[in-house]
């Protein structure tokens, strides 16, 4: 096995496109494009479809796989939207091509890319433009080059669609009234609904859901009903009619436009021969001409025109004198060919095939031709050739042709049952009773265009599904296929699945309408004899991410090195990084050929086994090496189940009624680096009747075993002896309490004494349990896989309680049902169900609080089992579910596997699906991510706050909503008309606003909606005010006594003693702590000012104010001055001093120009941003702030601000 180690890359953005510009791509083009060489023009060649012959479908699939690989390393498909912007934004620059955009020669072009993209070689470049360039002009632009891409991801597009392969639904058995073969079942477009006819003469009528809504019985009077059958019918689409063909040599037209009656309206009889198949054709262009053709028992093709289909489809004769019009016509068939009786129909008749029975007939719209079969040699299939018109589809004026011109015959061994014609295709697919599905082209008839062989017995059905390029057939011994018809391969086969019995007659019908919503319905409707069928196709996801390519089998978390381990059925191993998602290792091949079938681990996390359809177990390490291959079913096929990894041997279930067991002795004695290893005899021998599915250990030497028939065996791991059996819910006990139960019934007395509770309820188990378990009582007994078990857990943290009656083990299975046993006293502790008629999977984490199961729809369900049956209960078993924490759908189609495991405290749930994808949730039902996505994830701490922040908050809104509403409904109920506007009618007046709806909507609004300041509104606040009122400021900036800290007023004229004013305001701002109370100081005047300036004060020590990081413009020098090294980088300190010195060698020049003490001046020499600077800075100089200037009064009448104050001022310091 290969192993491939993938690591994170990280791709350069800039390339060379980033220094070089559009520019140089527009080099001078040549006088003449170059010629293209022969060589180089063999590319455009199409290669056509894939023919095989008679190659076994190994090399077919190889040879598909390997063509599929071409196709995804073309050029085209590896481009990325990154590239065709960066080739768009060159095609979009000037140059000399379409609309005076950029155009490039071939040359040009492979330049263009090999430095834009990288993606290749110049080799491929110059296909690419070989391709876009068909016309051979020389030179490509952006239309060409997009027109190209867009149908390049067309066709690959059609391409995906027909070679992927369907997803169908569980098949579905409806409830059919009809009690002999269905003939057939159509859609009516016009009612959306279904019909099917069946031969006794019951037509039923069924909705889109499918549920019965009403049935007819329907006959003739030409003979007896017993002798009466119905062989074929067709819908008459444009004038919503039926058409019936009887054994009684006629055909009768129903009426389906009225709901209450299904009258007959028209019966053409007189047939030479019974009419076996119908079909009908109406013109889309003119829907009163239509055509209604049948082949009979004589192999002879009989139409039909009518040219006024929605007036009648006979005239009908005026009724005699005095009497009514009769409700049914009857029409022979003499009368349309004589032409006299009614002239809007004509009749026209061929032989096709010589006394024949003809099993199907159609006309084709396209070819305008009549296609009819029969199950001989010789004119197996015929094609009767009308008069060609000009065009496909008939004009309103143009009538069809109503003669057969030419007939081609198909000649095919052993003949048809049935064709379909596919007219995108122009293909004809012919189900033969030779086993074969032949393919033609309607214009050749000497050999099919291709032959589809698998099928081992006479196929009898066959459909195109014209939207994906497909095609269905169906054989007799009940086997599906799909065919891609491109590839001429099988992509699915479907067996096994259908009901069983005896040979049947089966017809099939695929509806693929959409539905209003603009969805495909994808139904495909089967019927066997009596019983309809339906089989619905999955809704396909585009676009969605997957982690393999394949249906992933399981999933696994390994503790030791914290990772996720996948793998898929085609045996492609992968490891990821469960904290990220990023991919690690990839091992491929793990089986060969073989599809791998299950997944494990050791307990110490070192080793991997992995078992395979071809019967063996594989063991591997984490590096790819396989050291041990386990032989299971000596060299045979068998399909491996599950492996369990015990203390001194490994044991391996699935295929078989016994256990097979590989001992750590049979390991240890080979002595090669990779070895064979057979098994040894399991000393309990065989136990269970039916096959084993799965399989459960719990130290020290309990293991459990589950079977198909649902019996669980109990055994002891040191003897390998069963100890005990639990069978309460398997499939041969219920079966003796069923009929236990129908005797007891039988015999039971009509009038039964009442009794109490806890005596009547385990007496009426057996009988009342179907009928309390409607959900799983009644299909376990239809379903065959009801009774399975699918997984087996023992409660490793309820080891202790086995004793005490509580549950230590549960179970789970095709029924849906989880259980709860305990294996002590071999007894059920209680059941539920956890999803309705599903087969589900389970699994739970290691304290056993969490139980997840997932179904074959993808839906999880997330149960709290902490408090669930952990003591013992009373004789009857608990049939309440747990509490469900959430339910989510995880994947679009089943579950195969689900594991648990937790990371940074959340408990994480890993699921493994078919629809290729690894998913990581958590048990909240919030999704983590998708193992193969290219965002990786980041698995955070769970924060339970913010989930009950936003539920408080959601339930919060909905209780006002609530509230609203009926308040709402309370006034409307109580409103009375006012009496003032009775009483007084002058005064009274009604306000709009406070009573009507429109008002109050408009008044809320408005008080919503901010407060406009409006000038002279302005509150009184105390920072404004505090000069007049005395008190002090509140705010930050506030003078108030803190613990530890003296205060100080400062004037105008003591500043400059110690600090100035702002630093000792933002000094009291920033060292306050617990504010005390203090009584407000008087405001100061003159002369305190004065005595105060003239004392000495003691002023306080400022800190350090590096830590503030505090810079003031206006600063005074401090007693201790702190280095601005230790503040500023030192790249501001350079620059600083830069423009220092630049500054004064300006001002210096400036000054012995003449220009001191001028501003503006020099305007010529400096620039308009020096000026400002020079204007502002000398006017800080003369103004000093406005807070001092409107705070402090000098006297003399001098302002605060002169220059005279300043001088003193600076003296006092």
């Amino acid at each position: 096995m290969s192993t491939v180690a993938t690591t994170p890359t990280v791709t350069s953005g800039t390339g060379k496109y980033d220094s070089k510009s559009p520019e140089q791509f527009k080099s001078k083009s040549p006088d003449k494009p170059e010629r293209i060489s022969s060589k180089e023009s063999t590319s455009l060649v199409t290669v056509g479809p894939f023919r095989p012959k008679r190659q076994p479908l190994e090399s077919i699939i190889t040879t598909t796989s390997s063509k599929g690989k071409q196709v995804m390393d073309k050029l085209e498909n590896r481009l990325t939207m990154k590239d065709l912007n960066k080739l768009q934004r060159v095609f979009m620059t000037e140059g000399d091509g379409y609309d005076n955009k950029l155009a490039l020669y071939r040359d040009q072009f492979c330049e263009a890319l090999s430095i834009l993209l990288e993606k290749g070689t110049r080799e491929e470049y110059g296909e690419l433009f070989d391709k876009i360039d068909v016309a051979r002009e020389g030179s490509v632009d952006w239309d060409k080059f997009a027109s190209h891409m867009l149908l390049e991801f067309y066709e690959k597009d059609d391409r995906v669609k027909s070679t992927q392969v369907p997803q169908w639904k569980d098949l579905k058995s409806l409830p059919s009234p009809h009690k002999d073969v269905i003939q057939k079942v159509v859609f009516l477009k016009n009612t959306n609904k279904y019909v099917a006819v069946s031969k006794e003469g019951t037509i039923s009528i069924w909705p889109q859901d499918l549920k019965q809504s009403r049935s007819f019985k329907t006959g003739t009077d030409t003979c007896k009903g017993r002798d009466l059958w119905i062989t074929h019918f067709c819908a008459l689409q444009n004038i919503n009619k039926l058409a019936l063909a009887f054994t009684s040599k006629e055909i009768s037209i129903y009426d389906m436009s009225t709901k209450l009656d299904f009258n007959c309206q028209y019966k053409i009889q007189g047939l030479p021969y019974t009419p076996l198949s119908l079909d009908y054709w109406s013109n889309p262009n003119n829907p009163n001409e239509a055509l209604l053709v049948w082949g009979d028992v004589g192999g002879f093709v009989n139409v039909i025109f009518f040219n006024s289909a929605n007036i009648a489809l006979f005239e009908r004769p005026p009724a005699p004198a005095g009497e009514k019009q009769e409700p049914c016509l009857s029409v022979q068939l003499q009368d349309v060919i004589a032409e006299h009786t009614y002239k809007n129909a004509k009749y026209t008749v061929h032989e096709a095939h010589k006394k024949e029975w003809v099993r199907q007939v159609t006309y084709s719209q396209y070819l305008e031709c009549f296609i009819s079969c029969a199950t001989t040699n010789v004119n197996s299939m015929v094609i009767g050739w009308m008069e060609k018109h000009t065009s496909v589809t008939p004009s309103k004026n143009q009538q069809i042709s109503k003669e057969i011109l030419r007939k081609s015959e198909f000649h095919i061994s052993q003949g048809i049952n049935a064709f379909d014609y596919n007219q995108t295709l122009n293909l004809i697919a012919t189900a033969g009773v030779n086993h074969h599905v032949c393919l033609w082209n309607p214009y050749v008839v000497s050999k099919p265009n291709g032959v589809l062989r698998g099928h081992m017995a006479s196929v009898i059905q066959v459909h195109f599904m014209k939207s994906r390029a497909q095609l269905i057939s169906f054989s007799k011994d009940k086997v599906l296929r799909i065919w891609d018809v491109q590839l001429q391969v099988c992509i699915q086969r479907l067996a096994g699945m259908f009901p069983k019995g005896p040979e049947v007659y089966s017809c099939l019908y695929f509806d693929e309408q959409r539905e209003r919503s603009g969805l495909e319905k994808n139904r495909l409707l089967i019927t066997f004899n009596y019983q309809l069928t339906m089989m619905e196709m999955k809704a396909e996801i585009r676009d969605r991410i997957m982690s393999h390519d394949k249906p992933v089998i399981a999933a696994i978390y390994n503790s030791t090195y914290n990772q996720v381990v996948s793998v898929c059925q085609s045996g492609i191993l992968i490891i990821w990084m469960i904290d990220t998602g990023q991919k690690v290792k990839q091992f491929t091949s793990a089986h060969g050929n073989a599809e791998v079938t299950c997944l494990s681990q050791d307990p110490t996390g070192t080793k991997l086994f992995t078992g395979s359809t071809d019967g063996t177990v594989k063991i591997w390490d984490f590096n790819g090496h396989n050291s041990h291959a386990l032989e299971c079913a000596g060299g045979q096929p068998a399909d491996v189940g599950q492996v369990l990894n015990l203390k001194r041997s490994v044991v391996v279930v699935g295929w078989a009624r016994y256990v097979t067991i590989f001992r750590d002795s049979a390991l240890r004695d080979t002595g090669a680096l990779f070895s064979q290893v057979q098994p040894s005899e399991w000393k309990g021998g065989q136990e269970h009747p039916e096959d084993i599915l799965c399989c459960a250990f719990t130290a020290p030497n309990t293991m459990v075993t589950g079977s198909y028939d649902g019996e669980i065996v109990v055994w002891n791991t040191n003897s390998e002896q069963a100890s005990r059996h639990l069978s309460q819910r398997s499939r041969r006990k219920m079966l003796k309490s069923r009929a236990k139960s129908n005797v007891s019934s039988m015999n039971r007395d009509v009038a039964r004494t009442s009794e109490t509770d806890a005596e009547s309820r385990p007496r009426s188990r057996p009988n009342s349990r179907p009928k309390s378990t409607s959900n799983g009582g009644t299909k376990e007994e239809q379903n065959e896989f009801g009774f399975a078990v699918s997984r087996l857990i023992f409660l490793e943290s309820r080891k202790t309680n086995s004793g005490g009656g509580g549950a230590n083990l549960m179970s789970c299975g095709g029924s849906g049902i989880v259980r709860f046993w305990n294996t002590s006293t071999s007894s059920l502790v209680a059941e539920f169900t956890a999803h309705a008629n599903a087969s589900i999977i389970m699994t739970t984490d290691k304290l056993n609080q969490w139980l997840v199961t997932g179904d074959a729809d993808g839906h999880i369900k997330v149960w709290e089992i902490t408090e669930y049956c952990m003591h013992s209960q009373t004789d009857v078993i608990l049939k309440s579910s747990p509490p469900m924490k959430c339910q989510f759908q995880a994947h679009n189609d089943m579950i195969n596997s689900i594991d648990m495991c937790e990371r940074n405290e959340r408990s994480l749930i890993i699921t493994a699906s078919s629809d290729c994808s690894v998913a990581v949730h958590d048990v909240r039902g919030n999704k983590i991510g998708i193992f193969g996505q290219e965002e990786h994830w980041k698995i955070e701490t769970y924060d339970p706050a913010e989930e009950l922040e936003d539920e408080e908050g959601n339930s919060e809104e909905e209780a006002e909503e609530e509230g609203e509403e009926e308040l709402e409904l309370e006034v409307e109920s109580v409103w009375e008309p006012d009496e003032r506007a009775i009483t007084e009618p002058d005064t009274h007046r009604f306000n709009t606003w406070d009573n009507t709806c429109l008002g109050k909507n408009y008044q809320e609004t408005r008080v919503r909606k901010r407060e406009r300041k409006q000038p002279g509104t302005i509150p009184n606040l105390p920072y404004l005010t505090w000069e007049k009122t005395g008190q002090a400021p509140a705010g930050p900036y506030s003078l108030q006594p803190s613990s530890g800290i003296n205060v100080v007023y400062w004037t105008h004229q003591n500043i400059g003693v110690g600090m100035p004013f702002d630093v000792q305001y933002m000094y009291r701002a920033l060292e306050t702590q617990i504010l005390l109370d203090f009584d407000p100081p008087s405001k100061p005047d003159v002369v305190t000012i004065t005595q105060t300036a003239n004392n000495a004060i003691n002023i306080p020590k400022l800190p350090a104010l590096v830590d503030r990081r505090i810079i003031f413009k206006r600063s005074l020098s401090l007693k201790q001055p702190v280095p601005e090294k230790e503040i500023f980088p030192k790249y501001i300190l350079d620059f600083e001093a830069k423009m220092k010195s630049y500054h004064k060698m300006q001002l210096n020049q400036q000054l012995g120009g003449g220009l001191k003490g001028k501003l503006g001046a020099g305007g010529a020499g400096r620039t308009s941003l020096q000026n400002i600077g020079l204007q502002l800075g000398q006017h800080a100089l003369k103004s000093p702030p406005k807070a001092l200037n409107k705070s402090l009064k000098v006297p003399g009448g001098r302002k605060p601000g002169s220059r005279r104050t300043s001088v003193s001022i600076s003296e006092m310091s």
